[in-house]
This record gives C-alpha cells, sequence and structure tokens, in this order.
C-alpha cells in the first residue's frame, strides 16, 4: 500500500471551518499523533526550504513499523491539522500552531523564577520593583505589593534569560499586543476588536479613566490606564527618542504617560478626555475619543 490510496485535499477535502473544536482536539488525544506533528518539524529543521513530508520519511521518524497502523493516525489528522500535496503532507496553519504551542511549552511548561529586584522603583510608594515568574505569568510588584506589569510569557521564553531579561520581553510583548488591540484586532485570535476609553469607579469610589477592550471572539481582554493611547502616537515616540529615552529601552511603568497623566473629562456622552502629562520637562495634550483615538494632540518639539 503506497501514499496513492490516499487521495489529495480536494473537493472531498474536510472542511476546516466545520469541524467542532472538540472532535478537532480529540485527534489529538494520542501520543502518536502528537510524535507525527513533531516529526513535521523536525523534518522542517533538517529541511527549511522544504515544507512537505514524505509518508515514509514521517513514518521512520515516528518508528511505527506497522504501515497501516500509522496511516490510521496520520488519517485522523488530516483536515485539520495535516493536509495532503503532491509533494506528501504538510502541516496545516492549525497544525503549525499546535507545534508552536508544543515548543513553547504551553502545555507541559512548568518554571517559576524569582522574585528578583529590578533596577527601578514603584510610582505609588517609591518601593524597589521586584519581577517573578509563575508557569507561564511574568509579573512585576513592589514591596508594597502595588501591581506594576502583568503579561503572559511562554514557559520556553523562560528556560535561559534572566528575569530581568524576560520583563524586557513581556514589556515588548505587551506593547505589541496593545498596539494591535488599539487598531481594532485580537492579538490572541486575530477577530476584530472594538478598543474603548471608559470611566470606571475606584475602590475609595473616585472615577478613574481606563483603556478597555474585549475580544468577542476569544474573551482575551485589555485593560490599562487611559495615557496608553498615547504610547504608539508617532510624536510621543519621536519625543521619547529625542530625550536618549527609547520607549522600547523603559519599563512600561516608567513612562510618564502611562503612569502620570492627567485627565480631564470634557465630555460624558459621548465620552470624551484631554490627557494632560510631562514628558521630561516638555508638557504634552492631546484629546481622546471613546473610542481610544487621538483626535489632537500638541508635542512641542523645541522643548525637552
Amino acid at each position: 500500500m503506497d501514499d496513492a490510496e490516499i487521495p489529495p485535499d480536494g473537493d472531498e477535502a474536510r472542511a476546516v471551518e466545520d469541524v467542532d473544536p472538540a472532535d478537532a482536539f480529540a485527534a489529538l488525544g494520542n501520543s502518536t499523533r502528537v510524535e507525527i506533528l513533531q516529526a513535521f518539524r523536525e523534518h522542517h529543521l533538517a529541511n527549511p526550504t522544504v515544507s512537505a513530508a514524505a509518508f515514509s520519511t514521517l513514518r521512520k521518524a515516528v518508528g511505527m513499523k506497522d504501515s497501516g497502523q500509522f496511516r490510521y493516525h496520520l488519517e485522523q489528522l488530516r483536515g485539520t491539522f495535516v493536509e495532503k500535496c503532491d509533494e506528501g503532507y504538510r502541516l496545516t496553519y492549525a497544525g503549525s500552531k499546535v507545534i508552536d504551542a508544543i515548543i513553547a511549552g504551553t502545555y507541559t511548561g512548568r518554571t517559576r523564577l524569582g522574585p528578583v529586584a529590578l533596577d527601578s522603583s514603584c510610582s505609588r510608594c517609591g518601593t524597589a520593583a521586584r519581577a517573578h515568574y509563575r508557569d507561564g505569568v511574568l509579573e512585576v510588584t513592589c514591596e508594597h505589593d502595588h501591581p506594576l506589569f502583568y503579561w503572559s510569557v511562554p514557559p520556553n521564553a523562560a528556560v535561559e534569560p534572566s528575569l530581568e531579561e524576560l520583563v524586557e520581553l513581556a514589556t515588548t510583548l505587551a506593547v505589541q499586543s496593545y498596539e494591535l488591540v488599539a487598531n481594532g484586532t485580537c492579538s490572541e485570535c486575530y477577530s476584530g476588536v472594538e478598543p474603548t476609553v471608559r470611566t470606571v469607579e475606584t475602590d475609595d469610589g473616585d472615577r478613574s479613566v481606563r483603556f478597555h477592550a474585549r475580544c468577542g471572539a476569544c474573551a482575551a481582554g485589555w485593560d490599562a490606564p487611559v495615557g496608553f493611547v498615547l504610547l504608539g502616537h508617532p510624536e510621543v515616540e519621536s519625543l521619547y527618542q529625542r530625550q536618549g529615552r527609547p520607549i522600547s529601552d523603559r519599563y512600561w511603568w516608567e513612562l510618564e504617560v502611562v503612569d502620570r497623566t492627567e485627565i480631564e473629562i470634557l465630555e460624558e456622552d459621548p465620552l470624551r478626555v484631554r490627557l494632560s502629562v510631562t514628558v521630561g520637562e516638555t508638557p504634552v495634550r492631546a484629546m481622546v475619543d471613546e473610542s481610544a483615538r487621538v483626535l489632537d494632540i500638541d508635542c512641542p518639539a523645541n522643548v525637552g
């Protein structure tokens, strides 16, 4: 029996969009099938310019002597995680993402680091900032447990770096994520998302204005100080650059636009707020609407 007995994916191919998620993940409930997906990765590492692998190559990599049994497991992956092509078989997008998750340690990694003191302090109480990492979550607090930063980082990323380096990585990931969301795309599942600026009541009864978004598809959520909307603005980025403090080189909680912005509510419905902050010695003023758009900004270039 050879590869040709399984027809190439075409009109008879299973439509991925019609597969129930429970059924799709059930197909991975066998160690041989996970090994098959990993065999694709090993083959691609050895042959970077080749995306497909032959039946015999995969079976040899998995080490299964029974050709019929191996074919059965490979067939269970077809449609959702693997597809047939002229050169043999190749991973679908879903199959590639499963491999990515395995490599990242998303489902198996259990890493714990810290706490470690950082060369930074809490803007609320002045005590030292400290970072710790627990099973996929990087968190920065201070000696009084004020929350400064929190982000998910795959366990594989925490194997070699120091905690300081891990904080830098997490900050980069967070900025990239928030920039995507601010532009209307969920950074987790890439569905459309609508960012908002909204008022919330604080524990002490005051009102605060926050940047907020919630994905209706995967339920991922984002919440940050409203000053975040200025982080990706080119005039603000240029200002920090001119002052010799590139945003990418700073801890997120140290940035004035994130932590020290004064807020004035100009209109309630629809919500419109004015943000005022001093970056270095440069005063910055911006007007932001309820959809987190910067309507107007005054960021002098000849100050600071």
